[in-house]
């Protein structure tokens, strides 16, 4: 495997470690509400501080991915929606998509809340406006691992085939 790969990887792997812990984070934060609403201010900022994390460590990946894969990552002021499509999209010669659309569609409301949070106050932050992304995020997680995982999988065989002398898409 080429170095340059093998940072990618790491870097990756690391991000994905990290998105580990927080949900985990947010199943400990969540556990002494066994499904009652969250009315505290300090635990809503903290949730919400999660959710955030959360999609800023999916964006770290995707940005990973756009500047060694693709070699061009979006710079207008709407790169995040951009990204986020980017990551959808197959690059001929270069890679298949990264994400589903499906994934996508789930990852675009923890975006739309970070941008939230950012130009909020935290005092105005409301259970019932997060609960359902508080909910979904585990299994998003989740879906997103598995996702990042096979295409780490996909990229290593891509770099195998290169190494050896192969075509790295696959299309000998």
């Amino acid at each position: 495997m080429t170095a340059e790969f093998l940072v990618l990887e790491s870097r990756i792997r690391l991000e994905l470690q990290q998105l580990e812990r927080l949900s985990e984070e947010l199943q400990k934060t969540l556990k002494p509400y066994k499904n009652r609403p969250v009315k505290n201010t300090i635990i809503l900022r903290a949730l919400g501080s999660i959710l955030h994390d959360f999609y800023s460590g999916c964006e770290k990946i995707f940005l990973h991915i756009a500047k060694e894969i693709d070699r061009t990552a979006p710079k207008s002021e709407s790169w995040h929606r951009l990204l986020l499509e980017q990551m959808t999209l197959p690059l001929k010669g270069i890679r298949p998509p990264v994400i589903t659309s499906e994934l996508a569609g789930e990852l675009a409301p923890f975006l739309s809340f970070r941008h939230r949070f950012r130009h909020r106050y935290g005092f105005d932050l409301e259970w019932e406006r997060m609960e359902s992304l508080v909910k979904a995020m585990p299994g998003t997680v989740e879906h997103f691992q598995r996702t990042i995982n096979s295409f780490l999988d996909m990229l290593a065989e891509a770099d195998d085939r290169e190494q050896n002398g192969g075509d790295p898409h696959g299309l000998q």
